[in-house]
């Protein structure tokens, strides 16, 4: 037999359920973000981490979560930086990244020349003329 205590117990299970799906969502829904953002600028995408999650009104969709995430990136494999990203219920507010070095291991400028040669920086412009190059390099 039903009393309202197993009723008021049963809410409260489904309640904790309905509000952990809805963060899960929205973890997900950022990680998608914050893998997008990292694709843009030519990061190495680390993680996601939610570090915030408050219940609050959102203008023009009504009651929502406003929530944070840590996302961690990398600009040259070896070193960590962290975003934040900022939700309003599944839309995406706001990114707040660091100050980062521009990457390099994507779009590396190709070398040119030999050392000491056409376009290697070490020799004398006597060497290179404006009809062709006496070192023999292109």
């Amino acid at each position: 037999m039903l009393n309202l205590t197993d009723l008021i117990l049963g809410l409260v299970v489904c309640g904790i359920a309905a509000i952990f799906w809805q963060l899960r969502q929205i973890s997900e829904i950022a990680e998608f973000h914050a893998k997008r953002v990292c694709q843009k600028r030519r990061l190495q995408w680390i993680s996601t981490a939610r570090v915030q999650a408050r219940l609050g009104f959102i203008a023009g969709q009504g009651l929502g979560w406003n929530t944070r995430y840590q996302c961690e990136f990398s600009t040259d494999g070896m070193n960590r930086l962290y975003a934040v990203l900022v939700m309003n219920g599944r839309k995406l507010k706001d990114v707040e990244m660091p100050l980062y070095p521009e990457p390099e291991w994507q779009e590396a400028p190709e070398s040119k020349g030999r050392i000491g040669g056409c376009g290697g920086g070490g020799a004398p412009t006597s060497n290179c003329s404006s009809g062709g190059c006496s070192s023999g390099c292109k």
